[in-house]
């Protein structure tokens, strides 16, 4: 379970997700997000649709440019 400022993202779909909210409780537009990473719009809008498999370092980056971050939590089936 979620809580407020702390998400779980086990997929890309998930982590899309969290940056989505993540990015909302900030108040910022994906474009406003977008142009403090240097990066295209649509490229973020992919990430948060769960679709960018790309690097990373990039989403962590957005994640701390954000003031969070990602939160691992060990499985319990595992």
């Amino acid at each position: 379970m979620n809580t407020p400022g702390q998400w779980r993202a086990s997929n890309p779909a998930e982590l899309g997700k969290a940056l989505a909210s993540a990015r909302q409780a900030r108040g910022l537009t994906q474009q406003e997000l977008a142009n403090r990473m240097y990066i295209h719009r649509s490229y973020l809008a992919r990430m948060e649709a769960g679709l960018s498999t790309e690097q990373v370092t990039r989403t962590l980056s957005v994640l701390r440019e954000l003031g969070f971050e990602l939160l691992v939590v060990e499985r319990r089936d595992g």
